[in-house]
């Protein structure tokens, strides 16, 4: 027997069809606006989280071939736990497009504008969520074992803090001689070389940035990179004095091989072996001009008396090398003075702590990084009028601490920072600048008095950023 159909119940008007969409509509953006809510909660409760593995940051302009290279190796490559991340400084050869097909495989940052190579690393580092970070040229290609062979060495000791690989492509102690006839042949002799191999590692004075692999440890304790030194090989150099400040050494493990494309244009009558990235001749002098004036009164003995070294840490009490580790590169900054992050809120700075100022403060305010700034402790606020009192106390001519918070010039051409019964060299006339001790009273110090006032470290410039991270 044939089934009746059942009658379809029908809408007799318009305004029925109309409230039945309506009310699809406002479920739809209910239900938008929830999942909107779980999104932002969740990636509230996921910004702190990390994972087990190597963030490999890979900055990007107009390389869009490249990259894709790159990423490839990488992937035929390593097996053990990383994530990609691609910031690109606003190409326009289609990357983007490119890094959309990846669905996912890949993490990436557009930038408006070029930030240049340091600019892009550092909105890199701070994308990471690995336990370890890898800054990565986009020319590098990976090789058998590239990755586990760094990580061997970078974790075999605590006071290691960034560790880079060899390739012929590379400088210096970097360098290792290769003539092969095609990428399968450099492959071979990379399988044959990467075995991991402890005497096979050296200390060095600085490494290329085309692959640096440090701790997420050491990001937090030196920061970022300084854009001020915007190409090769001072952004790398910069960074490893500032490490070495810290008592970090820097590795070359030549256990590790790995093949890097030569520049497209390296015959240019403008290249040398110490510039691994081609820029403009005027964007290379200025970044050289940069690094000289911060670094200028920079001598080797100081890495011998950093805040770590054995002889000082033989003095201090567990607590004040745990307070030291804390403070990281903020060691080298001068005290008693105002600071400010992204936000709106400025900072006194006294000791360990940050003092959140109440009330209108339009003095020198110092721009810092978060990660600078998250260093110190959160104290108790104060009122802005009390930081104006306590300043002009440290300035006062008159204070019974004869130096303190003066400037202090010597016959040598030197000048130190007298702080808290303790003389500080002032590196550089860059570091005077950035901190603003050039409006703070100065005076000439004959050198007996000099000699008698204890010494402590030595007062490093704040790095340049260029966006706000």
């Amino acid at each position: 027997m044939r089934r009746k159909k059942r009658p379809v119940r029908r809408l007799k008007t318009n305004a029925g069809l109309r409230s039945n969409a309506e009310k699809r509509m406002e479920r739809y953006k209910s239900g938008l606006i929830e999942g909107y809510k779980q999104g932002v909660q969740a990636g509230i409760e996921s910004y702190d989280a990390h994972f087990e593995g190597t963030s490999i940051i890979i900055p990007s302009h107009n390389e869009v071939d490249s990259v894709k290279a790159c990423i490839e190796g990488i992937m035929d490559q390593t097996d053990l736990p990383y994530e990609v991340i691609v910031v690109d400084n606003g190409s326009t050869d289609g990357i983007e497009h490119y890094l959309k097909q990846l669905d996912g495989q890949v993490r990436y940052r557009i930038l408006p504008a070029s930030s240049g190579y340091t600019g892009a690393a550092n909105v890199g580092f701070m994308m990471a969520k690995g336990t370890t970070i890898l800054l990565l040229d986009n020319r590098i290609r990976a090789t058998e074992n590239w990755l586990d062979n760094l990580l061997v060495c970078l974790n075999s000791d605590s006071s290691i803090g960034i560790v880079g690989p060899v390739s012929a492509g590379l400088t210096g102690k970097q360098h290792m001689a290769l003539h092969v006839d095609d990428m399968e042949d450099m492959q071979e002799f990379a399988r044959m070389n990467n075995k991991s191999n402890s005497s096979k590692w050296h200390q060095v004075e600085r490494l290329s940035s085309s692959c640096l692999l440090f701790r997420r440890e050491l990001l937090e304790r030196v920061g970022y990179l300084d854009e001020g030194c915007t190409e090769a090989p001072f952004d790398a150099a910069d960074y490893g004095y500032r490490a070495r400040l810290q008592g970090y050494s820097l590795v070359c493990a030549r256990d590790a091989y790995i093949h890097m494309q030569p520049n497209s244009n390296e015959t240019d009558e403008h290249f040398s072996n110490e510039r691994e990235r081609l820029a403009p001749m005027d964007i290379y002098e200025s970044a050289s001009t940069y690094f000289m004036n911060k670094w200028s009164g920079l001598d080797e003995s100081f890495f011998e008396r950093d805040a770590f070294a054995p002889s000082r840490q033989a003095l201090m009490t567990d607590e004040e090398i745990s307070q030291a580790k804390k403070l990281g590169e903020a060691l080298f900054y001068p005290q008693q003075l105002v600071v400010k992050g992204l936000g709106a809120t400025s900072y006194w700075i006294d000791g360990s702590t940050r003092r959140p100022i109440e009330g209108q403060y339009d003095r020198m305010t110092i721009r810092l990084s978060q990660l600078d700034l998250w260093r110190w402790s959160v104290g108790e606020k104060i009122d802005a009028e009390k930081v104006y009192a306590y300043m002009e106390m440290l300035h006062d001519a008159g204070n019974e601490r004869l130096y303190n918070k003066k400037v202090c010039e010597c016959g040598d051409g030197s000048s130190y920072y007298i702080e808290n019964g303790k003389k500080r060299m002032i590196l550089s006339r860059l570091a005077a600048e950035g901190w603003g001790l050039q409006h703070d009273l100065h005076c000439m110090i004959p050198k007996e008095e000099l000699e008698a006032i204890p010494e402590g470290l030595p007062i490093i410039a704040p790095i340049t950023l260029r966006q706000a991270l």
